[in-house]
């Protein structure tokens, strides 16, 4: 009797584990990446319009150089 209540215990155990893995951790990891992604996204974007800005001032530097 009592190794089938050890055994019911741990499943139960399991179970539980189970539940709070899907319940609390999943969706809070699911919120971080997404997180993490945006602020990503965020930097990317930002980068990419400053480096569109230089090579617009490049180009315009180099089309004034080659008129004066």
């Amino acid at each position: 009797m009592d190794d089938s209540v050890k055994k019911i215990f741990f499943y139960l155990g399991v179970v539980a584990a189970l539940y709070l893995l899907f319940y609390y951790v999943l969706p809070f990891l699911v919120k971080l990446l997404a997180f993490l992604f945006q602020a990503l996204f965020y930097v990317f974007i930002w980068g990419a319009v400053a480096f569109v800005v230089i090579f617009l001032v490049a180009h315009l530097v180099k089309i004034v150089r080659k008129e004066v």
